[in-house]
């Protein structure tokens, strides 16, 4: 303690400050709109939290007018550009931050993507059960890695790729772990029948939900029903150590986490849904609903802690999506294109030159682990993510905190979010 109490000392002396402190300069919501099956008239909304506007038909109107396709299933966004999976039209289209095409990857049926290192991601494809290797360099496919049937939500912890196996139109029950640096199958966990999303959590464990599987006669008579699961796997033994079931004839979807990777929210029910939340430390599932809506889709703003619905309405007309605080207030609504499914957060993050000594800084940085965050403004939360967006610490703080020891973690750049009165203030880190 006395050489912790030292060491604030020397560092309260020290007048430093890296270029990196940040101020929002995009602050976008990409919402995927499905479109209707059959007619390639899916599309891509875009909100800007900064004016609370929103863009239809965005790629449409940066492309001269190309439709962008059937199924719009997802997106992800990184390496400054956007990757959409088309699923019934069997491809990836590429665009750039101003909705610009780039590029096309050609695949079998799409689903979600996701980066594993600087030049390669991962999409699952039920075309092919397994998962299509993506060269982001090229924008090619170099190889497939087999995985269950139906391959669905992936998230990426610990070296490993974690997928989703929802079983397509039958019955799947697994979790494939791929291992992202050899591209090999590591092992496969059951979970429970038809897992759908995973996230992961602060401290790099991946929690897993399933929907739970329904048997039906041929006039649609239900002959039996297996329960839903949340689950969570220990990304360092592979293994899984927790598993909380809903009721039967439930069947929750979505599953997000907020910006500091420690409460889950999802969408349970059977026909009609509700969001509940769910605390990593909690021992029991939630039975009060946080939002009382079904929703067709859902989405977590991790820079703005908000909750993001979609509506469907008939699947027909356009859709709309609500905001919400993450405690279950409604923030406003909006319009957008027919069969909104899924939200992409976008924070770009502008490089200030000569800011005042007196705002943050960290010391020392390149560090081998320890560092430490002074501030003039008092810290309400501090957040730090790896290079792919995923959370991997997350604390309370003032305005001078404890010394943070990183020294477990990879080597290599870092982002720590800092939560003050003025904002949410960005740094960069270097793990030596």
């Amino acid at each position: 303690m006395k050489k912790t109490l030292i060491m604030k000392k020397i560092l309260l002396n020290i007048i430093m400050l890296f270029p990196l402190l940040g101020f929002s300069q995009n602050s976008l919501v990409y919402i995927t709109n499905e479109g209707n099956f059959g007619t390639g008239n899916g599309s891509l909304s875009i909100f800007n939290k900064i004016n609370n506007s929103v863009t239809n038909n965005a790629f449409s109107s940066n492309n001269s007018g190309a439709l962008l396709g059937d199924v719009v299933q997802s997106m992800e966004y990184f390496n400054n550009k956007g990757y959409i999976c088309i699923n019934n039209s069997s491809r990836i289209e590429i665009i750039d931050g101003n909705s610009n095409y780039v590029a096309t990857i050609s695949v079998s049926s799409p689903r979600y993507i996701k980066q594993v290192d600087a030049n390669k991601a991962y999409v699952t494809d039920w075309g092919i059960n397994g998962v299509q290797v993506i060269d982001l360099t090229t924008n090619s496919v170099t190889s497939t890695i087999a995985c269950g049937t139906g391959p669905e939500g992936l998230t990426v912890s610990n070296g490993f790729a974690y997928i989703c196996n929802v079983g397509g139109w039958g019955l799947d029950s697994t979790v494939t772990v791929i291992n992202t640096t050899t591209d090999v199958v590591e092992t496969t966990l059951i979970v429970g029948d038809k897992p759908n999303s995973s996230v992961v959590d602060v401290n790099g464990n991946v929690w897993v939900l399933t929907g739970g599987y329904t048997e039906y006669d041929s006039l649609w008579n239900v002959v039996s029903e297996t329960p839903g699961v949340l689950a969570m796997i220990n990304t360092t033994t592979n293994t899984v150590d927790a598993s909380y079931t809903f009721p039967i004839g439930n069947h929750p979807v979505d599953l997000v986490i907020n910006g500091a990777g420690d409460r889950l929210y999802y969408s349970d029910g059977s026909w009609s849904k509700a969001v509940y939340e769910f605390g990593i430390t909690d021992t029991a599932l939630a039975s009060t609903p946080l939002i009382n809506k079904s929703f067709y889709g859902l989405g977590y703003d991790p820079f703005s802690n908000e909750i993001y619905g979609s509506d469907a309405i008939d699947f027909v007309q356009d859709g709309w999506v609500f905001r919400y605080t993450s405690t279950g207030s409604v923030v406003d609504s909006f319009k957008v294109g027919i069969i909104p499914g899924s939200f992409t957060f976008r924070e770009d993050v502008l490089s200030v030159e000569h800011i005042s000594s007196t705002s943050i800084s960290i010391f020392p940085n390149p560090t081998k682990g320890l560092f430490f965050v002074n501030s003039s403004e008092k810290i309400n939360t501090l957040v730090i993510r790896n290079i792919l967006g995923s959370v991997v610490f997350s604390s309370n703080t003032d305005n001078v905190s404890d010394i943070i020891d990183l020294s477990s973690f990879n080597k290599g750049v870092y982002l720590i979010e800092l939560n003050t009165a003025s904002g949410i203030i960005t740094k960069k880190l270097i793990v030596e």
